[in-house]
């Protein structure tokens, strides 16, 4: 039940959270099957709370056994599908015990449910790729022997591709095609090393095509902002991930800027550093030099409708907002850890906050509190998205501005975004 709540809560942070999520692909994975989930690893708890909240059926994953250890701590985990996971970084005198925690992930499986793996073991914001490790391929293996292969058991791999971590960013997750650990029976029964090779082996050419990554870690801030830029070139501000390959686009992207020299990084970086400066100092948005913004009187006339629920929601919404991210700034030593925290005490924390206002409105009891108190979590995602749609409003009229006063400059940014387009080349 208290899984069940928390899929809720954090349902509504995440769609406040970021600005599109998309999952391609669902239909691939089994209703009615045990499936084991692999995925690249670049938000900690927060890949896993995606997946969790978008899946119909509970989900199972690893986390790391140190915070585990107080009493209260790992009930609440456990309460939440969480197993712990022993590594030799932190928890070096109890490897012994994730014999303990396989277990208990088999039991998981064996009793037809789900359970999400990170074959690559560790945590990054690098858009990198890290070897692929056994532990998937051993767990599958070993919970279909158990069963003497008749459980239908199926490794379903998902990319999770944030556009950025960073409040109101994109999120696609992309699956890909399952493998039926069945297929593999005969030979583990004659040789299991060399299953678990050819499985591995499998798994990590299925797993490859779900995720995009650059072969530099060092190159991961160029390529966020690059696929930025994609995103906002092929879709229209409020659009949906739809009608475009986007997962095989900045694979493409990825790909090209892992093929460059580094005189040629260099290069690209130093164009768009340029063309982000010439953004910054003249107000003005990317969406409108791509002509991705559209119609400037259509946005004016939103936003005059919307102006009162913002009035209402900046004074109702922001002290809380202010007070979640003080704590996450407290709270957070690690810097991919932020995201998650974040949106874990955000989307708790205004729940606390919504029970306070409705209890205030029932002290007030006056009709205009109770039109501002039961409404309020809508109001946040209305106030938002004015928020988001006043910025490119204001962005587009600086634009508007500079090109009859300073056609030089927006001629400057036109050939730069030109320029650093990777995606327009064949």
């Amino acid at each position: 039940m208290l899984y069940g709540f928390a899929k809720v809560v954090m349902w509504a942070t995440f769609h406040i959270y970021f600005r599109r999520i998309a999952f391609a692909g669902r239909e691939k994975i089994p209703r009615d099957r045990p499936v084991l989930f692999i995925s690249n690893h670049s938000g900690p708890f927060l890949d896993a709370m995606l997946l969790a909240v978008l899946l119909r059926r509970p989900l199972y994953f690893y986390a790391r056994s140190d915070i585990f250890r107080k009493p209260l701590a790992n009930w609440i985990l456990r309460t939440f599908r969480l197993l712990p996971i022993y590594n030799a970084g932190f928890a070096k005198e109890e490897l012994h015990r994730n014999e303990e925690t396989f277990a208990e992930g088999q039991a998981v499986l064996l009793g037809g449910g789900q359970i999400l793996i990170f074959p690559e073991g560790q945590a990054r914001l690098e858009r990198n790729r890290l070897p692929f490790k056994k532990g998937a391929t051993r767990i599958a293996l070993q919970t279909e022997a158990e069963a003497d292969f008749s459980l239908g058991l199926t490794v379903v791999p998902v990319g999770i591709n944030y556009s950025r971590h960073a409040f109101r960013s994109d999120v696609l997750l992309q699956t890909g095609e399952p493998t039926c650990v069945s297929d593999y029976a005969e030979m583990y029964r004659e040789n299991p090393a060399r299953a678990m090779t050819l499985l591995t082996r499998d798994l990590d050419a299925r797993f490859d095509p779900t995720f995009f990554y650059v072969r530099q870690a060092e190159r991961t801030a160029l390529i966020d902002r690059l696929l930025e830029l994609y995103r906002e070139e092929v879709f229209h501000p409020g659009d949906a991930l739809r009608g475009v390959p986007v997962i095989e686009m900045e694979k493409k992207v990825c790909a090209l800027v892992s093929d460059l020299e580094d005189a040629a990084t260099a290069a690209l970086t130093a164009q768009l550093q340029q063309y982000d400066r010439l953004l910054v100092t003249h107000r003005c948005q990317d969406a409108s030099v791509t002509g991705s913004y559209r119609g400037a009187v259509w946005y004016f006339l939103l936003l005059l409708a919307g102006l009162p629920l913002f009035l209402v929601w900046w004074p109702i919404n922001m002290p809380a907002l202010r007070f979640f991210r003080w704590v996450a700034d407290r709270t957070v030593t690690r810097v991919d850890f932020y995201p998650s925290v974040l949106t874990a005490v955000a989307g708790f924390g205004y729940l606390l906050w919504w029970i306070l206002q409705i209890t205030l409105a029932a002290c007030i009891s006056h009709p205009s509190a109770w039109a501002i108190a039961l409404p309020a979590p809508l109001i946040l995602y209305i106030g938002i998205r004015w928020w988001e749609t006043a910025t490119l409003f204001v962005g587009h009229l600086h634009f508007r501005r500079l090109a009859l006063q300073q056609p030089a400059v927006v001629a400057t940014l036109r050939q730069l975004r030109d320029q650093v387009a990777l995606w327009r080349r064949g």
